[in-house]
């Protein structure tokens, strides 16, 4: 068999029943984590959940799926793309997994096919966690070695494959269907990542918004029996390693199946609603900061060396939330970062900020990469010459570094309440917390309901 064929195999045969309890523990809390970020991105003020909601609105449709923080459903599809923008738009939420954003993209999905189908918290939580098993096998076998190959976003890429499985096992497609299913994700799958250029930080979560929603489309056809690229993910003529790396390791798409499950390989939790690069340079800084009470004036200058193939993603973008000399220079003056810090340039309204950020170098140093790709060290100047330098390895929330349950738990409702009442935001956490004996995911999307007045 190829390796698409098999893949398709493992996926037409998957269950809840074959997955360890460390594999529904993962699921449970990427599910609780990633809708605090759902809610916090479903604020009017980020313009592309807006947008997006606004347009599935306008396009109408069978109201069967919840546009999340909205007072309306429609149809799957429409519903698929403002979900999937709104798990990036605030860029809070975690759960990554190799090179994606991957709770991003397949919360939503799953979220948004299982309401449609009714589907209980058992076939929620493996459409997840099948989700994550595709979209990293096929992602790890197109990996270069290099974060953004040729351009492309992986979450904008390999979410699409992600998408169609998780949304593939609650349609309960058959092996062939599956085929299909990949084959057709991925002949759409794309996602520049031109969009560091983009100021309005609305193309940034479109990418992952357009994931879920063309996997979704996938899954869907491919129900139909619509065919596909029959071997995707194997070797052959225009193959996606030709077009999104220039490497291939098939062995990759079925090393360990069945035996490795990805979701519990995650990346682990963001706490800042900013690009997880600045992370470990945002700990390291604010250390210094607040240790040493050190005031905006006292300030010189602030170095953040990073590794080295991370800093061109971080330097000086027009997009805030991935723009290191930005998000530093908040951080020495506020001592947060805050969901405002994305959704408003800080730098118009605050001098301060705008003359920091402007003293603040970004350096991808050779010799961080002893400490690793997500490392960062951080050097603050001041005005009277003292020197201060702080290591961080692994930023608070990484997989090396975790948060507690309690941690995540307290940033959910941090973010759930600012969209709904702290009550629901109680009664979301303990539904969630015994996912798995969830009856129908359609009253877990009743929660997560807004009346339009309040938009």
């Amino acid at each position: 068999m190829s390796s698409t064929d098999r893949l398709a195999k493992y996926a037409a045969a998957y269950r809840f029943d074959q997955l360890p309890v460390e594999a529904v523990e993962a699921a449970k809390v990427v599910v609780l984590d990633t809708l605090g970020a759902l809610l916090l991105g479903s604020l009017p003020k980020y313009s592309a959940s807006r947008l997006t909601g606004d347009l599935a609105k306008m396009l109408g449709g069978m109201p069967e799926c919840t546009v999340i923080g909205r007072g309306f459903k429609t149809n799957v599809a429409q519903a698929a793309l403002a979900n999937g923008v709104m798990g990036y738009a605030a860029d809070v939420e975690g759960g990554g997994v190799w090179r994606q954003h991957a709770a991003a993209v397949l919360v939503p999905t799953a979220l948004t096919v299982g309401e449609r189908a009714h589907a209980d918290g058992r076939t929620l939580i493996a459409a997840l966690a099948l989700g994550y098993d595709v979209a990293a096998r096929i992602d790890r076998a197109a990996d270069p070695g290099t974060p953004y190959p040729h351009s492309f976003h992986p979450s904008g890429v390999y979410g699409h494959f992600g998408a169609a499985a998780a949304a593939g096992h609650i349609l309960k497609l058959d092996q062939g269907q599956f085929v299909s299913a990949l084959g057709l994700a991925g002949i759409n799958a794309g996602g520049l990542m031109a969009w560091v250029n983009d100021p309005t930080e609305d193309s940034r979560p479109y990418v992952v918004g357009m994931a879920a929603h063309c996997g979704v489309i996938a899954a869907l056809l491919a129900k139909m029996d619509m065919g596909g690229p029959p071997g995707i993910a194997d070797d052959g003529k225009y193959t996606i390693y030709d077009a999104f790396s220039g490497a291939m390791h098939l062995e990759e798409v079925t090393r360990d199946l069945g035996e490795v499950f990805w979701i519990t390989r995650h990346g682990g939790f963001k706490q800042y609603p900013c690009c997880g690069d600045i992370h470990s340079g945002l700990d390291a800084l604010l250390k210094i900061v607040v240790e040493n009470d050190l005031q905006p004036v006292d300030i010189l200058e602030l170095v953040h060396r990073v590794h080295p193939s991370r800093a061109k993603v971080i330097d000086n973008n027009p997009l805030k939330s991935h723009c290191a000399q930005y998000i530093m220079a908040v951080a020495a003056i506020r001592r947060e970062i805050n969901s405002d810090t994305v959704t408003t340039d800080l730098r118009l309204t605050d001098p301060l900020i705008r003359d920091l950020s402007r003293r603040v170098c970004l350096i991808g140093d050779p010799a961080n990469e002893a400490f690793g790709v997500g490392s960062a060290a951080v050097e603050v100047l001041t005005r009277d010459g003292r020197l201060f330098r702080e290591v961080v390895k692994h930023w608070r929330g990484h997989r090396e570094n975790p948060l507690s349950q309690a941690e995540l738990e307290g940033k959910f409702m941090r973010l759930a309440t600012t969209r709904i009442p702290p009550k629901r935001a109680e009664r979301l956490l303990l539904l969630v917390n015994d996912l798995e004996r969830l009856d129908d995911t359609a009253r877990l999307m009743e929660l997560l309901s807004m009346p339009e007045a309040t938009m």
